[in-house]
């Protein structure tokens, strides 16, 4: 309850999409049929106004709210709501100008053709995406699961168009494929001072643990992360679990152990920032997994996964999910399992986003990390 307090303003994060894609569209456009180029980028005058634009738009929505009951409003009153935002987003550049004084250094006549293009696009757009996504909220109310006990498994069933399925995939992958070559040009110089650090700490092994994982329609991937354990940590895990009957209690609850001998001093610190993660930006960009979705499981993990098995392998292994962002290593195995169903029964684009800002807040106050 408190996540989505937190976050209500972003319950239509997809209408507040379309809407900065429609305002940039449209100052590209205008900018250009003004001076006939592209390198608006290059003027440090334009490009502060694009972004200054750009940033009062977000201010507005996340004040204005103009998107709350959307779905359920009538066309006239939405229309109220559309052309109230309208004259908010032109009000506040007025009074910038004014405030700033910069309004003589702008020409007047690509700004009128901006917001004229902008309000034309956007509305139409706004209106069929609507319509569009308008049976995707029974679908969310209807999406049952049904438990057969004849065969004892589980049965999800999803309503949603064609058109809706592949918009929601396209959409989930571009921002993978973005988020995956940002990650990955990270990932270069920290991965020099990984490794740059195990030679100080003595480490000799490779910088990188490859493990085998499931991914989506139990298609076995090799899944990249910082090495965090001496290099025969399966060996030594085997005698743990064998010599130590509470260790093994608990690696069978929770699947880890905590103040793991295992871990190396890089290691230790690595996991509680999460940066042990990192490497799986490389997974990301080849396709393998996603920015969010469900754990990606160990195959000797299969046979206890059970009845979850066949639903959670319909979505791609997640760099982070909803377990990740409900207590990581203090969650259970099976309760893993519900959140990860959960989440495969309620996923949406805006319920991605709120994972990822929860993912961020958890990271930055180290929560749940071992």
């Amino acid at each position: 309850m408190e996540l989505k307090e937190k976050y209500k303003w972003m319950k239509h994060i997809d209408f507040i999409l379309i809407d900065l894609f429609c305002l940039i569209f449209s100052f590209v456009l205008a900018y250009y049929l003004k001076f006939e180029n592209w390198n608006f980028f290059y003027d440090p005058k334009w490009s502060s106004l694009f972004v200054m634009i750009c940033l009062m738009n977000l201010i507005i929505m996340f004040f204005t709210n103009p998107y709350s009951g959307i779905l359920k409003r009538r066309y006239y009153l939405q229309s109220r709501r559309e052309i109230t935002l309208f004259a908010y987003q032109v009000l506040s550049i007025c009074f910038l100008f004014y405030v700033l004084r910069i309004g003589m250094n702008f020409s007047r006549e690509m700004m009128l053709t901006m917001y004229a293009m902008y309000f034309v696009t956007s509305q139409p757009i706004k209106y069929v995406h609507k319509k569009i996504i308008t049976k995707e909220i029974f679908w969310r109310r209807k999406n049952n699961i049904v438990e057969n006990k004849d065969y004892t498994e589980l049965i999800c069933i999803d309503n949603r168009t064609r058109l809706q399925v592949f918009l929601s995939k396209f959409l989930k992958r571009s921002i993978d494929i973005c988020a995956g070559i940002v990650g990955c040009i990270i990932l270069v110089p920290l991965t020099i001072i990984v490794f740059v650090l195990n030679r100080i700490n003595g480490e000799d092994g490779p910088v990188f643990y490859i493990q085998d994982r499931i991914g989506k329609d139990g298609r076995m991937f090799k899944m990249f992360k910082f090495r965090t354990m001496s290099i025969d940590a399966d060996e030594k895990l085997e005698r743990f679990l064998e010599e130590n009957e509470d260790i093994r209690k608990e690696f069978y609850i929770y699947r880890k152990i905590k103040n793991d001998p295992r871990v190396t001093k890089l290691g230790k610190i690595l996991r509680k920032t999460s940066l042990d993660e990192f490497p799986q930006f490389i997974n990301l960009l080849m396709g393998d997994m996603s920015l969010v979705g469900p754990r990606p499981y160990l195959e000797r993990e299969k046979s206890d996964m059970k009845t979850y098995y066949d639903i959670i392998i319909q979505d791609k292994p997640g760099i982070t999910g909803l377990w990740q962002t409900s207590g990581r290593s203090d969650v259970t195995f099976e309760d893993r399992l519900r959140l990860d169903f959960e989440y495969h029964t309620s996923q949406s684009i805006a319920n991605d986003i709120k994972i990822l800002f929860k993912t961020v807040d958890n990271v930055v106050n180290k929560k749940g990390a071992i």
